[in-house]
């Protein structure tokens, strides 16, 4: 149970206050295990256990049957019962969950959120930091990139194959080791890379359309967990033009929930470059096509 702000332990606190960062906290905004840990009477020290979803004591406010005097859960020192004991913010995402819900269960949650609820996702990630926004990014660029190199290794070997004098041990075994390290560098490197370059430019735009925009690492993050659809690359043929699509669209849905902005800025804010390099293209065009006809 750690301070939102500082990671400060926040179990056996006579006050919901944390003694670090001096902010407050309210206990209603965490969950714990069913007998993990005990809730305490501010005034005679009873012990109370949680009993609902939660693991909180429910009624909130009641009378407590040592001293009489009427108690919040606000009020009550968490005191933890086991050396595993922890509480985990409720408004988090699967993700930054994952040492309840396991590894696995905890990224499929959060990529569904991701393709399916992105605005309800970008409103719960924000407090998560930048190694674990990464995590989950590289996840999905693995569970996407290794079947998609394999099946594109795949269909080049049945190409070579069928190919006049077909054959060529040589180029696919190049070829294998080539697409391998792709598979497995490429998740690992890109979902930074990318990310960083995608948060300067957004950055860049949020600062003329967003005044009370927030910080470049809030962008960063954004950028990291918009990445969640890339898993879709693991579809035959069509998956990494439906998935860079749909995370395209997540990001844009990001920036304007993480941000608190329109949907128009952060469409603009997003895609500024790309509009830029196409009127380059197009301008480029038009300027060699011009030049053929002079001369």
């Amino acid at each position: 149970m750690r301070c939102e702000h500082c990671d400060y332990l926040l179990f056996n606190l006579t006050q919901p206050v944390c003694p670090e960062c001096g902010r407050s906290f309210n206990v209603e905004c965490y969950e714990f295990e069913i007998g993990a840990v005990s809730f305490h009477c501010p005034h005679c020290d009873q012990q109370y256990f949680g009993n609902d979803r939660h693991g909180l004591p429910y009624p909130r406010a009641f009378e407590c049957v040592s001293c009489g005097n009427q108690v919040s859960l606000s009020q009550m020192r968490v005191v933890p019962e086991r050396d595993d004991a922890m509480g985990e913010r409720i408004d988090r995402s699967p993700w930054d969950r994952r040492r309840r819900l396991g590894y696995v269960r905890a990224w499929w949650e959060n990529v569904k959120m991701t393709l399916v609820q992105p605005s309800q996702f970008f409103r719960v990630h924000a407090g998560t930091s930048v190694k674990e926004a990464w995590l989950f990014a590289m996840t999905s660029m693995f569970v996407g990139m290794v079947p998609l190199m394999g099946f594109q290794l795949l269909g080049i070997a049945v190409m070579v194959s069928v190919a006049p004098g077909g054959g060529g041990g040589p180029p696919i075994l190049a070829m294998a080791i080539l697409y391998g390290s792709i598979a497995l560098i490429g998740p690992i490197i890109g979902p930074f890379v990318g990310a960083a370059i995608q948060a300067c430019t957004i950055h860049l735009g949020l600062l003329l359309l967003v005044p009370h925009r927030k910080r470049m690492v809030h962008t960063l993050r954004t950028a990291m967990y918009a990445m969640g659809p890339n898993a879709l690359m693991a579809i035959p043929v069509c998956g990494s033009y439906v998935g860079g699509i749909w995370a395209l669209v997540t990001l844009i849905i990001g920036i304007k929930e993480v941000h608190q902005t329109t949907g128009w800025r952060a469409a603009i804010a997003v895609l500024w470059p790309v509009v830029l390099l196409i009127g380059a293209y197009c301008l480029l065009f038009v300027v060699l096509i011009a030049g053929t006809v002079v001369m």
